[in-house]
């Protein structure tokens, strides 16, 4: 199964008011092994640690296989969604947790959990874009909504060009990985949402995308923010 974040640079969704602290750069991690919906392994490719709880295993092998191909090749994806909370308890300060809004009520327990654990990143993964769910896992904690069934961002090569990217527009694109919306940016940079906007479209043309999640993975992958 494929996905996106929503791609509009006007995107404003996110949870967090301008109050707030964004969350902090993520600390690398020793490497780990890959756990796809069982127990196979295969080495670590790099530091960013991803678990994903999703109790379609169609979709889980999808999303593993996406983001094998991105490069983020230490991801968890148990069988046994019921056993997660257990599991970021007992594997502290991974870097990104994919959720899926098809548990229900088990979303809530299992972001508590994430965020107990010193998780940096908690991704909902949407089927449909419902505003009910989303709301209620903007309510739990997370920092973003993977929405739909359109092409996986996370499978397109690194360019050369996300080097060029300057220090303002790094710090743009790291509070956009966070969750914040270009108005939240804005407020805490003290630019205009305007700016933010246009700071982001120089971003794109210069990875060759327009997707907030795209800009996210090509940076991450290329180690421009962590």
């Amino acid at each position: 199964m494929k996905m996106t974040l929503t791609s509009n640079l006007d995107h404003s969704g996110a949870a967090g008011s301008p109050a707030q602290q964004p969350a902090g750069p993520l600390l690398p991690r020793p490497r780990q092994a890959t756990d796809t919906t069982d127990a196979a392994t295969v080495p670590a490719a790099g530091g960013v640690r991803v678990l994903i709880a999703d109790p379609d295993a169609t979709s889980r092998e999808s999303r593993v296989t996406a983001l094998r191909e991105s490069g983020l090749t230490s991801v968890t994806a148990p069988s046994d969604v019921s056993q997660i909370p257990q599991q970021l308890i007992a594997q502290p300060g991974g870097n990104l947790l994919l959720v899926s809004l098809t548990l229900g009520p088990a979303v809530a327990p299992i972001v508590e959990a994430a965020k107990e654990a010193g998780w940096s990143r908690v991704i909902a993964l949407a089927p449909a874009a419902e505003i009910g769910p989303v709301i209620d896992a903007i309510g739990a904690g997370i920092h973003g909504v993977l929405v739909g069934r359109r092409a996986n961002p996370a499978t397109a090569s690194v360019p050369s060009t996300v080097h060029e990217l300057s220090s303002r527009e790094v710090e743009v694109l790291r509070l956009v990985a966070d969750g914040r919306s270009n108005k939240w940016i804005g407020d805490y940079l003290s630019l205009s949402a305007l700016t933010v906007k246009s700071h982001l479209a120089r971003i794109g043309r210069k990875l060759g995308t327009g997707d907030r999640a795209h800009m996210v993975v090509l940076a991450l992958r290329a180690g421009v923010i962590s």
